[in-house]
């Protein structure tokens, strides 16, 4: 294998090549059918999804959308304290402070990436209304323990990046990844694992009177048309994004099972590097892998990094820093330093892990691995 291949971190028209005909015809349905917002196709998404994940849902315009109605429908605003991972995607904080509330930053266990329950337990006060708890990379955060740690407080799952990762133990085995928080929030930004072909999210909850509220915060408000009982937002699923999303639903599993697949080889060819730590699936959640995230150690990432773009092999660094040191957030904090965080942003690297990887690329990217480290 002496030629250089061309490996992007995902390859979106390969990956739905197997169901384009039925994307195609899913899209161009509701071309024809005229009706370009909510209506009978969105609503059978929703009721696909809430299916699939057992509990209510609803369509909203974004993942950033969902969390912020989330946080609305809970009464958030100024004065209020919502605590959140300094270690995620910026749209799991922006939220809070286009509320009026203050972030809490949250360190991470270092085995997971994912909320750490005893940092959070040192940052409740009488001022924290919420918490965020994000299952990052595809597995689910240990929400038992963040409750034990903080009774009583609503959680919100930001499951963006976990959509069909499931809890394998304790009260909530069995149950999916944002169905058992206060609310549960998912993006289907077209990389996530179930993407549309645009921006789209959703929202899951079990109860009732927020799961209404929250529904009318989404369309303006609105108790019924033209009657805005709340102050509300423009934020719906559109037809065309619910259409391909209903295709693509169809084939999760199988797209699970092949990311998982991937994983596990990379695991049984790169287990033993030493200048590696490889992704850990906890016991208490499977993993959907989202992303395979490896720790690169002695600071030899970039160098890493670099090697395997000279080989044509595509990473990517989620997250290089801290929320907690961004310009926009720097009026926000906690006392303590993020020990696990910060050392995580100095070594997370993400290699390719799309389902269409085919077993020469794998190979490719496992041998040019060995190589470097050799």
């Amino acid at each position: 294998m002496s030629h250089t291949l061309n490996i992007p971190m995902i390859d979106l028209p390969r990956v739905h090549q197997p169901y384009q005909d039925e994307l195609d015809a899913a899209i161009l349905a509701v071309v024809h059918s005229g009706q370009y917002i909510s209506g009978p196709v969105v609503h059978n998404f929703e009721r696909a999804v809430s299916g699939y994940l057992g509990a209510p849902v609803f369509g909203v315009g974004n993942g950033t959308d969902a969390l912020q109605i989330a946080l609305m429908a809970l009464g958030i605003g100024p004065g209020d304290e919502v605590i959140v991972p300094a270690f995620t995607y910026a749209a799991s904080a922006e939220v809070i402070g286009l509320l009026g509330a203050t972030a809490i930053w949250c360190d991470i266990e270092a085995q997971n990436f994912n909320a750490s329950a005893d940092s959070i337990e040192a940052l409740v006060t009488s001022k924290t209304k919420a918490i965020i708890a994000v299952h990052l990379y595809g597995q689910c955060a240990n929400i038992e323990a963040i409750e034990q740690s903080a009774p009583g407080i609503p959680i919100v799952e930001d499951a963006a990046q976990a959509f069909g990762a499931a809890f394998t133990s304790g009260k909530y085995r069995g149950q999916k990844a944002g169905t058992v928080g206060t609310f549960g929030t998912f993006s289907f930004f077209p990389t996530k694992p179930l993407g549309g072909l645009g921006d789209a999210g959703a929202i899951c909850t079990n109860d009732a009177e927020l799961f209404q509220s929250a529904n009318s915060i989404a369309k303006h408000g609105q108790s019924r048309k033209y009657v805005h009982d709340i102050l509300g937002v423009n934020s719906r699923l559109d037809p065309i994004q619910a259409a391909a999303l209903t295709v693509k639903l169809k084939y999760l599993e199988d797209s699970i099972g092949a990311k998982c697949a991937v994983a596990n080889r990379y695991k049984m060819a790169l287990t033993g590097i030493s200048g590696i730590q490889l992704p850990i699936t906890t016991d208490y959640s499977t993993h959907v892998f989202h992303q395979y995230t490896l720790r690169v150690k002695d600071n030899r990432r970039a160098e890493f990094a670099l090697f395997l773009k000279n080989k044509g092999i595509s990473t990517m660094v989620y997250y290089p820093l801290l929320l907690s040191d961004q310009q926009a957030y720097k009026n926000w904090g906690s006392h303590l330093e993020f020990k696990q965080a910060r050392a995580t942003t100095e070594e997370v690297l993400s290699l390719p892990i799309d389902e269409s990887l085919t077993f020469i690329e794998q190979q490719y990217i496992i041998n040019a691995i060995h190589d470097f480290f050799s």
